[in-house]
């Protein structure tokens, strides 16, 4: 859906978005050579509504019958974006659940991984976004899953410096990890983000992300505190549609490939082996 605002300010955007496509180098007049500066910046005022897919596949060790444990798990989420302020660093937004649904086997490792979907119901988070995309609580207020969820599009930052379609630029992230055998903490993702394409009005931006993820206990040996050893690692990959005029990742698919060893603090237990797949759609209604 289109960000609303009031009509007589939506009547204004209309006007300068045809004289922006009728002046040289507006939107109309883009080449597909041409460097563009690629930023989040919602309106004030703004109301955009979202819906976030997410889908986990887990499979465990073995069963007492030889086979592997398979399970899946799916949550739908619909939530209301409301821009309260924007400023030269960014744009300060209120979150709230329109609505909810989780489908998992209870008790299933699957529905660890989704749990954090209970907290979003009935709360209002407040968060920050980024000219380059980057969401976060601001400090003091603590971290929201929900609202890392439902802003953080894909763990992405963008350039602030014009680019051109066909440019890649690396970048190092932290981002959070839910994981049935490891749910706390973040994971360092080692991503190559690529300017894909810009349509021929230049108002759509298409980008796509590669990356290996990893991430290992903190404190490096479990057998000093009688815990379980998790190693996690995994790949990335994730495809966005930026719309430039509205100043919003409108479409955001992001898929996460992971396998973790589990090395128990007993040294007679042998490690285990989890593989999971998490697929996230987020996109504005």
């Amino acid at each position: 859906m289109i960000p609303v605002r009031k009509a007589s300010r939506w009547q204004s955007v209309l006007h300068g978005v045809v004289a922006l496509m009728l002046m040289p180098g507006g939107w109309g007049e883009y080449a597909q050579g041409s460097s563009v500066l690629l930023q989040v910046r919602p309106g004030a005022g703004d109301t955009i509504r979202v819906r976030l897919d997410q889908t986990v596949e887990m499979t465990g060790p073995t069963g007492l019958d030889g086979k592997q444990v398979a399970e899946s798990g799916t949550l739908v989420l619909l939530a209301t974006l409301a821009v309260e302020s924007v400023d030269q660093e960014g744009a300060t937004i209120v979150s709230v659940t329109d609505s909810l649904r989780v489908n998992s086997p209870p008790n299933s490792a699957s529905s660890a991984v989704l749990a954090w979907a209970a907290i979003a119901s009935n709360r209002a988070v407040r968060f920050r976004v980024a000219p380059n995309g980057a969401a976060y609580v601001p400090t003091g207020r603590g971290r929201s899953a929900p609202s890392a969820a439902v802003a953080s599009h894909m763990p992405a930052t963008l350039p602030s410096r014009a680019i051109a379609p066909g440019t890649s630029w690396n970048s190092v992230l932290q981002v959070p990890l839910a994981s049935s055998v490891d749910p706390k903490g973040t994971a360092t993702l080692v991503a190559t983000f690529t300017f894909d394409s810009l349509s021929r009005s230049g108002e759509l931006a298409f980008l796509s992300l590669r990356g290996r993820l990893t991430k290992a206990d903190p404190d490096g040996a479990a057998s000093t505190d009688s815990r379980s050893l998790v190693e996690t690692s995994g790949i990335v990959e994730g495809q966005v549609m930026l719309d430039r005029r509205r100043g919003w990742i409108t479409d955001a698919r992001t898929t996460f490939s992971l396998l973790s060893l589990v090395t128990p603090a007993d040294p007679t237990k042998p490690t285990v082996r989890v593989k999971m797949t998490i697929s996230q759609w987020l996109r504005a209604m």
